[in-house]
């Protein structure tokens, strides 16, 4: 009875004989031990988890638990099985613990990679202790900081800018007469201690500096004491610390007294203000030299003094500037002789040799000469120095040359003079005159007007004399009547002198030029019908007497002059040439001409001269001159006015010299024949150096055009710019815009060359593309975030099914008798999955790594069907039906796959947010078409049959940072169109509200 049990009633039948006891428990025992250790890992495990709430993939962990007490269960089995024939609660274990392993396995592939980029422990070891190092170091230097400031007499202030709190070292409270303790910790104790004129000036830079709209704070202003008194203060200070969104968060800065320094200030501004008040006053030019002759100080009238000054050459900016060495350098110039004694006498007196200086000299300024009284008087005090004064006293050398040179001409004139009183009353005649009129000076004294003029009453000559008074002037003929009771013709020149209440006239006797007007009225007419009308300046010169006989209307209308202004030669040479050296050599280089014409009896060359006007203009003309023969002996002066020729002239060679652009002028061999400045800039050569080189030394991609003519290259490229390289002297290579443009002169045939520098530009289209990808690049870092979860459903789907046929892989290998045939096809479909999943990763990985711009021929609908393929998860997940219409057998395009990509997933992502939004009920719809457009484009289209777009916003929509989405930056659009002009293309879009949007862009085909 005690055996009725035994070990062989538990083994099967047939395997009795195979098993020994030992043997039997040698597998219990090592089955119970692998249990045991099995069931061990997990409690360890969960333990770690437990108290390592940080650890990464925990789930992993877990997951591996369960794989561990499944395997250990299967050798708790393998005890039981041994004694109890459980095969099928064997089986079913073993089933799970497969399932468990493979998915541990596959999750193990997945996560590797991601446990070894995170640090060891050795690394975030060294990271915190550099970490430390760091901090220590600057504490370190925080407090050296602290304490050299603390040991410079500055108080020491550090703003928390979140929380409003200050902390105030011992030094800046003691600054303002407080102890450690009697202020607190907040802003406010500073804010209510700022004076009131100066609070919200320094409230406004601190705002300002924290804002970012000032570079650095540094501040003055008043701050109350403890006694109530204000001290002013130099505040300095500089954010060290902000948010990760770029605002401040810690400000520390510096006070320092500069109180002593202010009241310093402004007593030297009052008594500063007080001189300079006193010198602004005088309207004398003044500067104050010190003893080396350096000006220290001028006054408001001196600018004045400035302008053409031989002396001077200054203005308020020549503070500064030795005065001696400007007396020196105005040696050399104009009015040398005056410089140098001006130069003397400043050193004399600053040598203590004689007490003061005086001198008049003239000053000759582009528009008029000036006279000056020049003085120079040491300084007064301690300081070593001299005082000079200039004095204007031009209208006092005016008025004096005025008298001299009245006098002088009346004295010698052989027209009579008169200087009449308001009541028509001679009180001064010259000799003149009196040998006119017949009288003695002494009869003619105090005679009255009505006695000498032929007038038909006294009131002709009131209402005369009231006109010259309200006109200034007046010329006019009338008739005088001698003493022996002759009557003459007389020429009346009267001008009306307001500072006396006089009239000065001239009475020129033209009896007998009258009389020869009356013979030669008829001969004149015919000649003067003929150079009247001309509109050609003209003039009789008599050979004889050297006299202007006759002025067209032309001569008068140009010049100004009438033939009373210049009556000969003599008048006309100081008028029309004020300058003696021009003077000279007009009139030198004429009387060659004349004399060399007359001997070779041939007409007086033409000769180009500038003629100043009447009313002070310069006239360019040409002259020429024709012999008259007659008894007069005279000569028919011709004047042609070429100065707007001239002008003309002067601002082509002003623009073509002030150009910013390279001109350069070659014959039709290629020889340069001119240059602007410019060209100097661009190329580094001088214009001179090019002159007679070759084009291509500056520009040797240009074709050769020697002998070709102009024609051709001009009609070629005028009107248009094209973009070459060129070389500068130093052998760098110079991007530019080139034009051509084409002309002829004196039948020889010219290119003019225009080009423009644009380094910079290709610089900045550089950096705006570089700037374009970076912006490409984080826009599909977002588009792949929001895509995310799409995008791991769809690689799930593939792994889902790879898992699957695995499991019927291991079923068909486990079978008696394996069909190799479904397993192969179940191996296949299982490569294939897989391959997919590895696909889709790759795409994702293309799309949002950044890359370099790389350009390539593609299928627009092979980009159109990838690009989808990212976006079909979206689609599914908004129920939203996804249509191709696409033409087939396109040209290629020439493009940036990712660039074309991204813009296609920005149109598709558009229409997925228009859509989501509609009734669960309508249907919802996106069609990609692409055609060939007449305009041989490629065109593709991206419609929905969403809400649209308000007209409002229709304006904005392809603006950056515009957007109508809650989360949005409005980048997408914006960043689309960069893309696709960058591609040469365009991007539009047609929408009506209610009735979906459509857009739409265009791309050139690739050429071959």
């Amino acid at each position: 009875m005690n055996n009725l049990f035994s070990i062989k009633d538990f083994i099967p039948h047939g395997y009795c004989l195979a098993w020994s006891p030992g043997l039997l428990w040698l597998h219990v025992i090592s089955d119970l031990l692998i249990t045991f250790s099995y069931y061990s890992i997990p409690l360890s495990l969960i333990y770690f988890i437990r108290q390592r709430k940080d650890l990464p993939y925990p789930w992993l962990v877990g997951l591996f638990a369960g794989f561990i007490v499944a395997c250990g269960t299967t050798h708790l089995l393998s005890i039981i099985t041994i004694w109890i024939p459980l095969y099928w609660l064997d089986g079913f274990v073993k089933g799970i613990t497969a399932i468990i392993s493979l998915v541990s396995a596959a999750m193990m592939l997945w996560i590797i990679p991601r446990a070894l980029a995170l640090p060891s422990t050795a690394q975030l070891h060294a990271e915190i202790q550099q970490r430390k190092a760091a901090e220590d170091a600057l504490r370190e230097s925080e407090y050296r900081w602290k304490f050299a400031i603390e040991g410079a007499g500055d108080g020491v202030w550090d703003l928390d800018v979140v929380n409003n709190t200050v902390f105030f070292s011992k030094r800046w409270k003691e600054m303002l007469g407080f102890t450690e303790d009697e202020i607190g910790n907040s802003l406010d104790e500073w804010e209510k201690r700022l004076h009131p004129e100066d609070k919200a000036g320094t409230l406004a830079v601190v705002h300002a500096y924290l804002e970012g709209k000032t570079p650095t704070y540094t501040h003055e202003h008043r701050v109350r004491c403890k006694d109530g008194s204000y001290k002013w203060i130099l505040a300095r200070g500089m954010v060290v610390s902000r948010s990760e969104e770029g605002k401040p968060l810690r400000m520390i800065g510096t006070q320092t007294d500069i109180s002593e320094r202010k009241q310093m200030e402004e007593k030297l501004r009052d008594s500063d203000a007080l001189n300079v008040s006193i010198l602004d006053s005088l309207t004398s030019q003044i500067a104050v030299l010190d003893a080396q002759g350096v000006i220290i100080s001028v006054n408001n009238a001196w600018r004045d003094f400035a302008e053409g000054n031989a002396l001077s050459e200054c203005s308020q900016n020549m503070l500064g500037i030795n005065y001696l060495d400007v007396c020196k350098h105005a040696i050399n110039q104009p009015y040398g002789d005056e410089a140098s004694a001006a130069y003397m006498g400043i050193k004399t007196v600053l040598n203590g040799e004689q007490g003061a200086f005086s001198l008049e000299y003239p000053c000759h300024s582009p528009n008029q000469q000036r006279w000056f009284y020049m003085t120079v008087s040491p300084l007064h005090g301690s300081r070593r120095g001299v005082v000079v004064r200039h004095l204007n006293i031009t209208e006092r050398k005016q008025a004096e040359r005025v008298l001299i040179q009245l006098k002088a001409m009346i004295d010698i004139s052989l027209d009579g003079f008169w200087i009449v009183d308001l009541m028509g009353n001679l009180i001064q005649v010259n000799q003149a005159y009196a040998q006119i009129s017949g009288y003695s000076i002494d009869e003619l004294t105090n005679m009255s007007i009505a006695q000498v003029e032929v007038v038909e009453n006294a009131e002709q000559i009131k209402t005369h004399m009231a006109k010259v008074i309200g006109e200034g002037y007046d010329r006019f003929e009338t008739r005088h009547r001698r003493k022996d009771g002759h009557i003459i013709d007389v020429e009346i020149s009267v001008a009306f002198l307001p500072e006396f209440q006089q009239f000065c006239v001239f009475c020129r006797d033209i009896t007998d030029r009258k009389a020869m007007e009356y013979e030669l009225k008829a001969s004149e007419a015919k000649f003067r019908s003929i150079i009247e009308v001309s509109p050609v300046p003209m003039a009789l010169l008599s050979d004889e007497q050297l006299s202007l006989t006759f002025l067209n209307p032309a001569f008068i209308e140009t010049f100004g002059y009438s033939r009373d202004d210049i009556p000969t030669l003599k008048e006309w040479w100081p008028k029309a040439y004020p300058d003696p050296d021009y003077q000279n050599w007009v009139k030198a280089t004429w009387q060659t001409a004349m004399e060399k014409a007359q001997q070779e009896h041939t007409d007086v060359p033409p000769l180009e001269v500038a003629i100043n006007c009447k009313n002070n203009n310069i006239k360019t003309v040409i002259v020429s001159a024709a012999e008259i023969i007659n008894s007069a002996h005279e000569h028919l002066i011709i004047l042609y006015d070429v100065t707007q020729l001239k002008q003309i002239e002067a601002k082509l060679n002003a623009i073509f010299n002030a150009s910013v652009e390279g001109i350069i002028t070659i014959d039709m061999h290629d020889i340069i024949v001119s240059a602007n400045t410019a060209v100097e800039t661009i190329f580094g050569y001088q214009p001179e150096e090019l002159v007679g080189s070759r084009i291509n030394k500056l520009m040797p991609s240009l074709p050769i055009t020697i002998n070709a003519g102009s024609a051709p290259i001009a009609e070629k490229h005028t009107g248009q710019i094209k973009e070459i390289e060129g070389r500068h002297k130093n052998g760098s290579v110079v991007p530019l815009d080139l034009s051509i443009a084409a002309y002829s002169l004196d039948d020889a045939n010219y290119l003019t060359y225009i080009v423009r520098d644009v380094s910079l530009r290709k610089q900045q289209e550089h950096q705006d593309k570089e700037h374009l990808d970076q912006l490409a690049h984080v826009t599909r870092l977002g588009l792949m975030g929001e895509m995310a979860s799409g995008i791991a459903h769809e690689v799930n789907q593939p792994l889902v099914a790879v898992s699957s046929y695995t499991q019927v892989s291991l079923n068909l290998i486990n079978a008696e008798n394996p069909d190799l045939v479904a397993l192969s096809e179940i191996l296949i479909k299982t490569q294939q999955q897989a391959l997919r999943a590895g696909q889709i990763i790759h795409r994702m990985r293309e799309f949002v790594k950044s890359h370099a711009k790389h350009r390539s021929s593609h299928n627009i609908n092979t980009l159109i069907h990838d690009a989808a393929s990212l976006c079909v998860a979206e689609l599914k997940k908004n129920n939203i039906d996804l249509i191709f219409e696409l033409q087939h057998n396109l040209p290629l395009v020439y493009v940036d796959q990712v660039q074309i990509e991204q813009v296609i997933i920005n149109l598709i992502r558009n229409s997925i947010d228009a859509l989501k939004h509609l009734p669960v009920q309508q249907h919802r719809h996106v069609t990609i078409l692409s055609q060939l457009t007449a305009n041989n484009d490629l065109q593709i289209s991206v419609k929905d049959n969403g809400p649209g777009i308000d007209l409002a916003q229709q304006q904005k929509i392809l603006m950056p940072f515009y957007t109508t989405k809650t989360n949005g930056m409005g980048m997408g659009l914006s960043i689309s169109r960069s893309l696709v002009e960058a591609h040469d293309g365009t991007l539009h879009f047609d929408s009506q509200p209610k009735n979906g949007t459509t857009f739409y862009f265009t791309l050139p085909i690739q050429q071959n």
